[in-house]
């Protein structure tokens, strides 16, 4: 068994005990509210952590791109929605081989992107579900409610595709004061279920409502609006959804890093640098040892303060909690799952610079 000190560093860690809660609480509150769970995996790109949310109750997934839901499919999820347009005939063909693999739903906007999608699926034999994208305030993508009735009679008339219903993602509120956020969350739903009577009103079934995030999914649940869960980085959890107030779940994603340098007692390097932690949100926490700080990040280097606690020494390990997950599993290949400190299985990162 190899401890987590170990692993030649920087090493990305999840903690079994942490996200296992975490995955838990997620799908008990969205049973407890009625509403189905299908996780983003954008945060961990990781197939067998997907499984494992699967397992913990979630329906299906939600990716960002077809290459990052193709390699979902290659790794056994037999469920996925692609929460974003995916547009022109290289990504489109990549939507027709995910579909030979899973069940898959895919968020449209434009007429002339629904066509291109059901030329490709019935030239392929499959079938694709669609969404209809309803701008919710965010004014990121998605059409007007009164533009979304033509969008499905649209895809009624197509082969090869299939109305699911519609999403709208309301990712503005996600920083928001609380107060304001549950506000806004409200107005956003408030949006969605408009689109849901007007599509309804012309004869349309409308399966799904989708939308949510880490951020706002206590509150979102809370609308009676959605009947499909988005969110999926609070799993892992991190800084910024702490500073966004997501209560109750656990930490559970980490970086290890060693001590490369310790000439000054007062100060100390390490070798996770920004191309290993992330950095666009903020700076990494150091949990162990008690008593340093990360103060500073460089290309390839982790900057320590001491705090109180006893001095460095080279080839030391640190353990630090990234700020935003989102921006630091892309940057690693493998998920290190342990209990206690001991490495219980090894996560490919195989949607790691799926980016297409």
């Amino acid at each position: 068994m190899t401890h987590i000190w170990e692993l030649d560093t920087p090493a990305l860690l999840v903690d079994l005990d942490a996200l296992d809660h975490n995955a838990r609480l997620m799908a008990q509150r969205c049973a407890d509210a009625g509403i189905a769970w299908r996780p983003h995996v954008k945060v961990c790109k990781a197939p067998a952590m997907a499984l494992r949310l699967l397992e913990a109750g979630a329906v299906g997934v939600t990716c960002a791109k077809s290459s990052e839901a193709l390699a979902m499919a290659q790794g056994g999820v037999a469920d996925i929605l692609i929460a974003n347009e995916v547009v022109g005939d290289r990504k489109v063909s990549r939507l027709v081989e995910v579909a030979k693999l899973a069940t898959l739903c895919v968020a449209v906007d434009d007429p002339a992107n629904i066509r291109e999608i059901s030329a490709a699926a019935d030239s392929a034999g499959v079938t694709i579900d669609l969404l209809v994208d309803i701008d919710v305030n965010l004014h990121r993508c998605g059409v007007t409610p009164e533009e979304a009735p033509a969008l499905c009679a649209l895809i009624a008339d197509l082969p090869a595709v299939r109305l699911r219903g519609l999403m709208g993602y309301e990712g503005h509120v996600m920083g928001l004061p609380d107060e304001e956020k549950e506000r806004e969350t409200a107005a956003s739903a408030s949006i969605l279920n408009e689109a849901n009577e007007l599509c309804r009103a012309d004869g349309h079934e409308i399966g799904v409502l989708s939308g949510g995030g880490s951020g706002n999914y206590r509150y979102a649940l809370k609308q009676g609006v959605l009947n499909e869960l988005q969110a999926g980085g609070a799993a892992l959890m991190d800084l910024t959804y702490e500073l966004m107030g997501v209560g109750g779940h656990r930490r559970a994603l980490s970086v290890v890093c060693q001590v490369v340098s310790a000439a000054n007692p007062e100060r100390a390097a390490g070798d996770a640098g920004w191309k290993s932690t992330g950095r666009h949100t903020g700076l990494p926490s150091v949990i162990n040892p008690d008593g340093w700080e990360c103060v500073g990040l460089s290309a390839e280097h982790t900057h320590f303060a001491r705090e109180g606690g006893e001095p460095l020494q080279i080839g030391d390990r640190v353990e630090m909690i990234p700020h935003y997950s989102d921006s630091t599993v892309l940057l690693h290949r493998t998920l290190y799952a342990h209990r206690s400190g001991v490495v219980e299985e090894e996560w490919e990162i195989s949607g790691s610079g799926a980016l297409q």
